[in-house]
């Protein structure tokens, strides 16, 4: 009796201590820094909401946000020193990384850099080639401006570099020809300075970097798992409110952070980040390996880093693969306590079945029925566990998405480049017509005598019906050949603006019309009339080309991006044609050196999911692209047989060896280097297929590969 007093005080005890500790735990709250790397501005404004809005407070955490006033110099020794570190970093954490700081970046804020090279718009530096020989400015740790410019030829030995001072003043009052800079922030201060500027980004020539990111260090991931997963959580939770609640976190900036920058500066920040963080398009914090493998090369090409350089430990996995090796455990640990209960059960009814055998019927029965429930709960568990990775399938064709967009974003940009630059070019050239020179050509026009308004109406005829566009040493030739042609006309001299116009309005096409024009008085205002209205006229048909090609462009992506209802089953009905010009469209710049022959032989529609088939037609044109070398011929065949719609994708590449044949659809099973390829592989574009009711094949041909996909016809 004594002894079992004292058990129980003691239990209670423990009882009590035990909930004091977790008491205090569950309140304590933990306290970590935040090293951002530059002043308060709308830059960090996720960071902001995330400690304003309680989302820090709400995981147990206590964060002071610290700002920098030298930059992102020092950041990453504080961060690695001890534990609890955050801070705010960019691309050359990869750099520090490989210089043996052991950082982790936990997520990427900018999908896009914002980083370009500002021109004063009006200055002897019209282009990027320009900049030979000229002042400049660069920032430091921003390597993909000197990526760029090494790119287009340009090496910094070229250039007079100075020392940044982050101040606008110094391009604005030209003590320096270029300055380095961000879209976001220095375009605003130029705008309200009334400074006419240019800004080139690297993206221009397919050097798509990410922007800011957020990291921590090794040690703070080892020993504060879950502090670093919530803290991540948190800080996205903000980013996502800032980005849907501008106008508020601009406020809370100002009057809470710092009045270094108005309002309306950190407004014009936000609107500016928008499309390059593409908080509706790209889940906040995602980061793509094969994005981080492109930086890497990028560094590498510079000498800074070694090639295909180990990223495992540098990128954090917020959702590491489940491991269910417990489950199995758990499973074998109850049938072996299953299996030894009945076994001792077995034993005792063998000695006492006379005495006990009602008693032993009765508790086998409840053993059983214990047994059946623990089976039904298992199996209730795998069902879930199918349904969440049917759930991973899905998500894993929208990253396959985003990942083909990610890979043809710089050549799509370009694509859309060209033509709007077109359009603005154009747009210019007619806004100065109809401001400065229609006037003056109505003018002129209504005091033509009638046999001038007659010559004036033959010259207009023939120069808009043939709009042919000469020069170079073609033009000299021609001028020379009129000049002689002509020689005994005072007016036609061979440097003289009538021989000018009479190239330039197509004139020469009527030689003997010339001498009719030439003889009024007022034949050079007649030709120069002409001039201006056909230039207008030019311009008016290069918007209207350029305008329907950016239109193509943007309508593939479209297609691409958006599924109806009823083309995301498996029994949907699909143009092929259709789905796969789309795809070719997307493609369409990284098959500037490759002849691609479309050999549709049916227009029959096939039965089949849109999502997944498209995912297929990109892996076997991507295959094919890669084992050419994006050079020689792509050949995509369309054909009717029976009751299938076959669908062959035939390249001229180096072909499948015969050793790996049999491998090719294994799971995993890859030819490329790490990093590259869609990460689909042919062992889930077999799978999608059968799927589907289909199959797909190797076929033999005498150059490259062949890949046919069979897929049952529509019935109508």
């Amino acid at each position: 009796m004594k002894t079992n007093l004292i058990r129980q005080a003691i239990n209670y005890v423990l009882s009590f201590l035990l909930f004091s500790f977790s008491f205090q735990s569950l309140f304590a709250e933990e306290k970590v820094t935040l090293h951002l790397k530059w002043f308060h501005q709308f830059q960090f404004a996720g960071y902001y909401a995330a400690y304003e809005k309680g989302f820090y407070k709400d995981v147990g955490l206590d964060v002071e946000i610290i700002e920098s006033t030298v930059g992102i110099k020092g950041i990453h020794e504080k961060v690695v020193k001890t534990t609890g570190q955050y801070g705010v970093g960019s691309n050359e954490i990869l750099l520090h990384r490989h210089m043996g700081k052991p950082v982790v970046v936990l997520g990427v804020i900018f999908q896009h850099s914002p980083s370009v090279l500002f021109f004063k718009k009006s200055s002897n530096v019209q282009s990027i080639h320009d900049l030979v020989g000229k002042r400049v400015m660069l920032t430091p740790w921003m390597e993909e401006i000197v990526v760029y410019l090494k790119k287009e030829g340009i090496n910094t030995s070229d250039l007079q570099i100075l020392e940044h001072r982050f101040n606008p003043r110094d391009l604005i009052e030209g003590r320096v020809d270029a300055f380095s800079g961000y879209a976001t922030t220095q375009a605003y201060d130029f705008k309200k300075a009334g400074f006419q500027f240019i800004a080139y980004s690297p993206r221009l020539a397919g050097i798509d970097f990410y922007g800011d990111n957020f990291f921590t260090s090794e040690d703070e991931l080892k020993k504060h798992p879950n502090r670093v997963k919530v803290f991540r959580e948190a800080t996205l939770r903000g980013w996502q409110y800032a980005m849907s609640h501008q106008e508020e976190i601009a406020d809370l900036i100002y009057n809470k952070y710092s009045k270094k920058n108005p309002k309306e500066r950190l407004l014009f920040e936000a609107e500016q980040m928008t499309p390059l963080i593409q908080p509706v398009l790209v889940e906040m914090g995602y980061m793509n390996p094969g994005r981080w493998k492109h930086i890497n090369d990028i560094y590498h090409e510079l000498g800074m880093l070694p090639k295909n350089m180990n990223l495992k430990g540098f990128l954090y996995d917020p959702n590491p693969p489940t491991n269910y090796e417990w489950l199995y455990y758990s499973f074998f640990i109850i049938l072996s306590a299953v299996g030894i209960i009945w076994l001792i059960q077995w034993k005792r009814l063998n000695k006492q079945y006379s005495e006990n055998l009602k008693n032993q019927v009765k508790q086998r029965t409840e053993e059983l029925r214990q047994s059946n429930e623990s089976l039904q709960i298992l199996n209730q568990s795998l069902v879930n566990t199918l349904k969440e990775l049917t759930e991973a399938q899905d998500r894993l064709l929208a990253s396959e998405k985003l990942a083909v967009l990610g890979q043809l974003a710089a050549g799509m940009a370009h694509e859309l480049n060209t033509p709007l630059g077109a359009i603005v070019s154009s747009n210019l050239s007619l806004l100065d017509f109809l401001k400065n020179k229609l006037h003056s050509v109505i003018s002129t026009i209504i005091h033509f005598n009638e046999e001038d308004s007659k010559r004036y109406h033959l010259v207009l005829a023939e120069s808009l019906e043939n709009q042919t566009y000469i020069e170079g040493k073609l033009e000299r030739n021609l001028k020379k050949e009129i000049h002689l042609k002509f020689s005994h006309l005072e007016k036609m001299d061979l440097y003289g603006s009538h021989l000018q116009m009479v190239i330039e309005t197509g004139l020469f096409r009527k030689p003997n019309q010339i001498e009719y024009i030439l003889e009024s008085e007022r034949s050079l205002e007649i030709l120069q009339v002409v001039s201006s209205i056909n230039s207008a006229y030019r311009c008016n048909q290069i918007i209207s080309v350029a305008s329907e090609k950016a239109t193509h462009v943007i309508r593939a992506l479209k297609n691409y991006l958006v599924s109806e209802k009823e083309t995301t089953s498996d029994e949907s009905i699909i143009d092929l044609e259709s789905e796969i010009e789309t795809i070719l469209s997307l493609y369409h710049y990284n098959l500037s050196k490759v002849t691609v022959v479309k050999n549709y032989g049916t227009d029959t529609k096939c039965i089949g999911n849109r999502d997944k088939l498209n995912q297929v037609w990109i892996n076997l044109i991507n295959n094919g692209l890669h084992a050419m070398s994006y050079t020689g011929t792509l050949e995509i065949k369309i054909q009717s047989i029976q009751k299938w719609i076959k669908v062959s994708v035939i390249d001229s590449g180096v072909g499948v060896p015969d050793g790996i044949k049999e491998k090719i659809f294994e799971p995993f099973f890859t030819t490329k280097p790490n990093g590259e390829g869609m990460g689909l592989g042919l062992d889930i574009c077999r799978k999608m297929i059968i799927q589907m009711g289909g199959k797909i094949e190797l076929e033999p041909v005498s150059q490259g590969a062949c890949f046919s996909v069979w897929l049952p016809k529509a019935k109508f």
